[in-house]
């Protein structure tokens, strides 16, 4: 799907059709354009085999998905301003720069709730030094209160789970380029958040008309 047809979309569907269908159900362009060498549904299915979930709740999402990112781009220096940047944009521009991550959404009850009680060991049920240092911790409890775990925002002294690792350092390795992992505690988060981003844009269409 390219840009203009998602804004044609986004303009006439209705918010959770275009999310169902053309999201979620869709084939990424990471695994249409990018990636030649491993199918999509491999890709799914190896992580479900790793982490024990469904591979129907392995979902990729961002740039990576849709070929363009739904969050605008505001240069270091404030003075460029990019909205729907083209997957790999940076690095397109300035070979220096490192490539777009590849960001993975992943829907598992138990899968959050297991991590977080990990991190929650971890911190020493959140102990006051072990928490003054965790920089991100603001982003961290933003995400949480949404439902989900964002492996990007953990302290950089916690350790992932095994299986967690070894999926990122496999793929990272593979693609040459990040991967995030996003766990969500249901599919309610992760429709909420996503339907909220596309209201967002739809209005933000709707008023350039």
């Amino acid at each position: 799907m390219d840009l203009t047809t998602f804004k044609k979309y986004c303009i006439n569907l209705p918010l959770d059709v275009l999310l169902q269908k053309h999201i979620i159900d869709t084939e990424s362009h990471f695994f249409q354009k990018i990636e030649n060498e491993l199918d999509e549904f491999d890709f799914k299915k190896d992580i479900s085999e790793t982490l024990n979930v469904h591979v129907r709740d392995i979902i990729i999402v961002g740039s990576g998905k849709l070929g363009f990112s739904l969050k605008p781009y505001i240069s270091k220096s404030k003075k460029s301003f990019y909205n729907f940047y083209e997957f790999d944009f940076k690095w397109k521009r300035n070979n220096s720069n490192k490539k777009s991550d590849l960001d993975i959404a992943i829907i598992s009850s138990e899968l959050f709730d297991r991590q977080f009680v990990n991190l929650y060991n971890e911190s020493s049920f959140y102990r006051q030094e072990y928490v003054e240092e965790w920089g991100q911790r603001p982003a961290f409890a933003k995400y949480l209160l949404m439902g989900r775990l964002a492996t990007r925002f953990l302290p950089s002294k916690f350790k992932l789970s095994d299986d967690i690792k070894d999926v990122q350092e496999k793929y990272q390795i593979m693609f040459g380029r990040e991967i995030n992992i996003e766990i969500y505690k249901s599919w309610y988060f992760f429709e909420t958040y996503h339907t909220n981003n596309l209201s967002n844009i739809n209005l933000n269409l709707i008023s350039e008309l």
